[in-house]
């Protein structure tokens, strides 16, 4: 194979470089491979991929099936491609107050609230605003594992309790439709999971999403959890990502949290390709 795959520094992220499409995309050997390096390092970095829409879900496919997004709205849409959804740092909360949304600015994993949550994300760059608007990454599996014993205990038999916009979100989630509201899910996992190809403990939970952990009341729960990211944002866990033209990011949301760094003049507009696998 002509690829290669690099590991970055510290216990997060990869490199994938000289990755073909057409020349690549189609062997199974070259399939696992970068699964097997998913699994292990939790971010894979495509440095120079000079694709299309089509080619970015070609991309995506091989990681897994395809994933609606959760709420829907016409700005977030992309012709021709229902499973892609335009991510910009200009968008606005249309059903709302038409405030500018901190679009992903809190550590949070993509959409806990259902019962099963895509595994991968993916990202692609479109437009860049210049200096700034790094994507940050953790590596829960790490976190998890440098846990001390008495903090094991603690955590280990907790289950939470997500929803799609928790009263103590650090940031306010788009206003959904009546509908969205009624049919909105909710669901309960386990604070520690093992992974589901690995099988290894990690830690899984959502600021934006959990309301509580069952068995806790509120406010504990949210001060474990401000602990917890206290934990899990130390620099031995965590890759920055500064943005190149070209770059496709796909992370593990199993293992990860992640937050944009809303660093940048806001004038200048941040615009991403996001599309999920579950």
């Amino acid at each position: 194979m002509s690829f290669e795959i690099r590991p970055l520094p510290g216990v997060t992220g990869a490199e994938v470089l000289e990755f073909d499409l057409d020349r690549d995309g189609a062997g199974e050997a070259a399939r696992q491979r970068l699964q097997d390096a998913w699994t292990d390092r939790v971010v894979l970095v495509f440095r120079g991929m000079e694709i299309d829409e089509a080619g970015f879900m070609r991309l995506a496919g091989l990681f897994g099936e395809n994933v609606p997004q959760p709420v829907q709205r016409p700005e977030y849409r992309v012709e021709g491609f229902p499973f892609i959804r335009l991510l910009s740092s200009l968008h606005r909360d249309s059903l709302g107050d038409n405030k500018p949304l901190n679009v992903g600015g809190t550590w949070h994993t993509d959409h806990s609230h259902l019962p099963d949550p895509p595994r991968g994300t993916v990202l692609r760059a479109i437009r860049l605003p210049g200096e700034g608007g790094d994507t940050s990454f953790t590596n829960q599996r790490a976190a998890y594992e440098a846990l001390d014993e008495e903090t094991r205990r603690e955590v280990d038999p907790l289950v939470g309790l997500h929803i799609y916009n928790s009263r103590y979100a650090p940031r306010r989630m788009a206003t959904m439709t009546p509908e969205e509201e009624r049919e909105a899910p909710s669901a309960r996992h386990p604070l520690v999971r093992p992974h589901p190809v690995s099988g290894r403990k990690t830690l899984y939970f959502n600021p934006i999403r959990i309301e509580r952990f069952e068995g806790m009341d509120p406010a504990a729960s949210q001060a474990l959890m401000e602990r917890l990211v206290a934990h899990c944002e130390q620099d031995r866990f965590v890759y920055r990502h500064r943005w190149r033209a070209g770059d496709v990011l796909i992370w593990d949301n199993a293992q990860a949290l992640h937050m944009v760094r809303h660093d940048y003049d806001p004038a200048r507009e941040r615009v991403m390709h996001r599309t999920l696998v579950g």
